[in-house]
């Protein structure tokens, strides 16, 4: 097997092995008024790579008029955007994409996280929406910890189910590291890389999801979502169906959670916030996945959408809104929408 860790690729992105040694001598806490002062006068850099102060605990974030709390921001690469950007995303376009879909998930009830990382989408939409319940999925056994850590931070315990599970193509099977990351937490990690592990994650799928979301959750943080347990949020009718929204951020592999999740998508037609990788995507594909159900394509930028008739991934938005509401009805809502 040829483990991912031991390839050039993983060798070069720990700068080879002296990542960690060179971003812990960076974030002493001595010098960090000095980086926050000089840092953003440099033209180009994207200080939101920069590390957090060792010895920081946790950061405060703010979207949609929700505050929130991330732990470890010297652990976790999107917490730390956070101290860089002062409660914000420091990337505007990554930051346009998180109020998005806490908009998007005001009057939700449910909301799934693919790929969550270490949560961030899920505590701004928890933190927004006090009845919106949340499934959240990860692979990486560092990362499941992470986002546990952080739901514990902000008490959504009994509004956020983990799974420790893939979402993509049903009842198969990959081999995940179990080590810490090295420098901090893997955000990159996806279904098609092999690692020489004997820890294993199942994959399900987007329509075996489909039960949990329409009857309830269990509250419990299992493996795999149960059907026919609890789930729909006080007050709301059992009548109707619930209102859903869903992140995808599972590098590259989304055309996997489409093509298993037909069922779910016709059954409860859900406003989607998908990452589109340009060297990883397949957009013909996922369009045959998408248009038999009448969605539209938004390219999320740097403070509107962009709407398309094509999807198209592009060289710095990696974000796309696939929704049933048109151009017309997103600007009647309040979008700004090109």
């Amino acid at each position: 097997m040829n483990d991912h860790l031991r390839t050039f690729t993983a060798r070069r992105q720990s700068w080879f092995g002296l990542k960690l040694p060179v971003k812990t001598a960076l974030a002493q806490p001595a010098l960090h008024p000095l980086l926050r002062t000089i840092a953003p006068r440099f033209r180009g850099l994207k200080i939101g790579r920069l590390p957090a102060p060792i010895e920081l605990t946790e950061i405060r974030g703010r979207a949609g008029g929700a505050d929130f709390i991330l732990v470890e921001p010297f652990r976790c690469e999107i917490a730390k955007e956070f101290y860089w950007g002062k409660g914000r995303r420091t990337e505007p376009e990554d930051a346009f994409a998180l109020d998005l879909m806490v908009a998007l998930s005001a009057d939700a009830d449910v909301f799934l996280d693919i790929g969550a990382y270490t949560g961030v989408f899920t505590m701004a939409v928890l933190a927004a929406n006090e009845n919106v319940r949340a499934h959240v999925f990860e692979i990486i056994p560092a990362v499941v910890a992470g986002v546990e850590k952080n739901i514990d931070r902000n008490g959504f315990n009994r509004r956020a189910t983990v799974h420790p599970t893939g979402v993509g193509s049903p009842d198969t099977w990959m081999k995940v590291p179990i080590g810490d990351g090295g420098s901090a937490l893997p955000s990159f990690y996806s279904s098609d890389m092999q690692f020489d592990s004997d820890a294993e994650v199942r994959f399900t799928s987007l329509d075996a999801l489909l039960p949990a979301v329409l009857a309830g959750e269990s509250g419990r943080r299992d493996a795999q979502p149960q059907a026919g347990e609890d789930d729909i949020p006080a007050g709301s009718d059992r009548s109707e169906r619930p209102r859903v929204t869903v992140k995808i951020d599972v590098e590259g592999g989304e055309n996997d959670v489409f093509a298993h999740g037909q069922e779910f998508l016709a059954a409860v037609h859900p406003d989607i916030l998908c990452e589109v990788l340009e060297d990883r995507a397949e957009p013909r594909e996922l369009m045959g996945h998408l248009g038999e159900h009448g969605y539209h394509y938004y390219l999320v930028g740097e403070d509107r959408l962009y709407a398309k008739t094509t999807i198209r991934p592009d060289a710095h938005l990696r974000d796309w809104l696939f929704t049933l509401k048109s151009p017309d009805e997103m600007r009647a809502a309040g979008y700004p929408v090109d």
